[in-house]
């Protein structure tokens, strides 16, 4: 693996924000899967905690995505002056 690509993964977020967002995913689905014992101890708000988690992390992501594509047009622009 490039330092370049350690530098770059690390300068715009994405990688870590797409790692938790997937855990957050898994955690719904399991959440989901066992609803009616959730719902029998009384901690069935832990479903809402993790769509909480994927829905933040996919905005996270969108806002991430779009600004790395304005960093890339910055620099782009700057290369052709």
């Amino acid at each position: 693996m490039s330092s370049d690509r350690l530098r770059r993964s690390d300068a715009d977020g994405i990688l870590p924000v797409s790692i938790g967002t997937a855990v957050w995913l898994g955690v719904l689905l399991v959440l989901l899967v066992s609803w009616s014992r959730l719902e029998g101890d009384g901690t069935l708000w832990w479903i809402g905690a993790a769509v909480v988690g994927v829905l933040s992390g996919s905005l996270g992501l969108v806002f991430l995505r779009w600004r790395r594509g304005r960093m890339d047009a910055a620099a782009s622009s700057s290369d052709q002056e």
